[in-house]
């Protein structure tokens, strides 16, 4: 960024010969995969090599300047959706156009609306270890979610009819399906789960 007619605030006075030059090294671009928007709530971005926080533009996009080469993790932290990281090569972006898009998937005390057409449940079994990150698949559509930390997990649906949903629960090389109905525009609740 380079200031070129002098500019005064309350604050302080930049002048001509002030600039101050970055390099773009990545810009995330973050979308609600429910609303498939922008995604609502606080949401920290950070590279943790470099332990630097991404900062927001008024795009939205959550920015990285004057990073170095090589690889990067970037992790992505909300209330409101599960926790993502990413490993990337810095050097392989596009230098003109450092854009990377990550979908963020909605944890279940996200706040859907009244009329969501939403499948509940929660996975029970006395080892916490087998509660936590269990894929969960509606097999037509195909829809995936994961199991939070309590084992609660939700399956979202958009422009679906009233019909039967089979639903597979898996961890490793253990699985279980279960059958339910769909109900537009409500949730079904699955209750407690045993798993497997």
């Amino acid at each position: 960024m380079s200031i070129i007619h002098p500019y005064v605030t309350d604050k302080f006075t930049a002048y001509e010969a002030d600039s101050f030059i970055t390099r773009l090294s990545l810009a995330v671009r973050l979308k609600d995969d429910y609303t498939e928007e922008k995604p609502a709530g606080h949401i920290k971005v950070t590279d943790i090599e470099e332990n630097i926080n991404a900062v927001k533009n008024r795009s939205g996009y959550y920015i990285f300047t004057d990073q170095a080469a090589g690889n990067h993790t970037i992790r992505i932290i909300s209330g409101i959706y599960f926790p993502q990281e990413l490993t990337l090569n810095i050097s392989l972006l596009d230098s003109k156009d450092p854009v990377i898009d990550i979908i963020l998937k909605p944890v279940p005390s996200y706040p859907f609306p009244s009329n969501a057409t939403l499948i509940r449940g929660v996975i029970s079994n006395p080892d916490p270890n087998m509660i936590r990150n269990l894929k969960i698949k509606a097999i037509e559509p195909n829809l995936e979610t994961t199991t939070d930390e309590n084992g609660e997990f939700v399956l979202y649906f958009k422009n679906m009819k009233n019909k039967e949903i089979t639903i597979e629960i898996r961890k490793n090389s253990l699985s279980k399906t279960l059958n339910t109905n769909l109900d537009e525009g409500k949730t079904r609740s699955l209750g407690k789960i045993i798993f497997p």
